[in-house]
């Protein structure tokens, strides 16, 4: 017999069934919406169908055939009713203790640790009597859910320089007219040196990478010695020059300087602007005197870098690069050999250069720390 009709019957709109069909034949939908699209088409194209003709048909139980006609006839909606889920098992105010207690220091708490993890949160929650008791898994997945690593540290360095905003400004300015100083002849150089980088032979061979497992590089190794690595950056080109020392003086800063001094003359320049810092190896007070005696066929206009403020030195982000790309690990058999490593990688970047994005402007800057007077300005 072909039973009772069913209770609710489907009638759908053109628009209804085009949308339905989509989604019955798509691959990414979820299945429940693949499921539920197909019965109720079955279910307007078939009004004669029993619910169990459909439930085969679909290949689902006869009570979700049952349940989902009833559901579209109050909702017209694929999606399930939103569902409770089961109980808090800690109030809110705990969880936001939990999370407070995350943002303070070991310390603060009569504790000599330095860093929090789930384990000591935990005890500490419940020796303050926060919660009687609670996992520390549980307060890891709050604090992940909320962002919070206290696990992790990042250091950071803030300039003492009082005049920190005046010294840094027209550096800033320099970067982002890069460009167009370039149109008129005038360069833009970052120069800094890397210092004590040693070369560290491993007793045992470097092993290349094999599946399951990094490369491997041994524990021991024999220190045979250290070079200092002086590099400039051209801002606008992107383009490097670098040069290794055995020393890291005044006498081989003005030597790897003549290098730089060469190479911009080559190019034509009017103008070459020296960005620095107010490293010891720099000398400022003699530097400006030193170059006033050279003659050279183009104007050079330093810029001391506020003191503790490194960040601002585009060149170190060459230096990152370096020691992450051959420098780390550090197996290099001779000083030789790590000296023509390092010329290699520059010869190399030099064929294809990219000017560094940088994004931090003079607006930055004020924004943050605040504009300087007219008066130190001027000075």
């Amino acid at each position: 017999m072909p039973g009772p009709r069913p209770k609710y019957a489907i009638q759908l709109t053109a628009m209804q069934v085009t949308a339905l069909t989509h989604i019955s034949a798509s691959s990414s939908a979820p299945y429940a919406h693949v499921q539920r699209a197909r019965l109720l088409l079955l279910a307007h194209q078939h009004p004669e169908w029993t619910n169990r003709r459909i439930a085969y048909e679909v290949g689902c139980c006869l009570d979700t055939v049952k349940v989902w006609r009833q559901r579209w006839h109050a909702t017209a909606t694929l999606d399930s009713h939103p569902r409770p889920g089961a109980p808090r098992a800690f109030p809110a105010v705990v969880r936001t203790q939990v999370v407070a207690l995350a943002c303070t220091k070991p310390q603060d708490h009569g504790k000599v640790w330095t860093r929090w993890s789930g384990e000591k949160l935990a005890q500490v929650a419940m020796a303050q009597g926060i919660v009687p008791a609670i996992s520390p898994s549980t307060i890891r997945r709050w604090l992940r859910e909320d962002k919070i690593k206290p696990w992790r540290y990042h250091s950071w360095q803030k300039s003492t320089d009082p005049h920190c905003v005046e010294k840094a400004a027209p550096v800033l300015d320099l970067y982002e007219q890069a460009p167009a100083f370039a149109q008129q002849a005038e360069a833009i150089g970052c120069v800094d040196e890397k210092t004590s980088i040693q070369a560290r032979q491993r007793v045992s061979a470097t092993k290349a990478a094999v599946p399951d497992a990094p490369v491997q590089v041994a524990d021991r190794y024999r220190r045979l010695g250290a070079l200092h690595l002086f590099c400039a950056l051209m801002v606008a080109t992107g383009t490097t020059v670098a040069q290794c020392f055995l020393k890291k003086r005044f006498a081989e800063f003005q030597t790897f300087l003549l290098t730089v001094f060469t190479r911009a003359g080559g190019q034509g320049l009017n103008v070459l602007h020296l960005i620095l810092d107010n490293g010891s190896t720099h000398a400022p007070k003699q530097l400006a005197t030193w170059i006033a005696t050279l003659n050279l066929p183009f104007d050079v206009r330093i810029y001391w870098l506020p003191t503790h403020a490194s960040w601002l030195d585009q060149v170190e982000i060459v230096f990152s690069k370096v020691q992450r790309e051959i420098l780390t690990p550090n197996d290099f058999p001779s000083l030789t050999a790590l000296e023509r490593d390092l010329m290699t990688y520059f010869a190399e970047i030099n064929q294809h250069p990219r000017p560094i994005n940088w994004t931090y402007t003079k607006v930055k800057l004020i924004a943050k720390f605040g504009s300087p007077s007219p008066g130190q300005l001027a000075a």
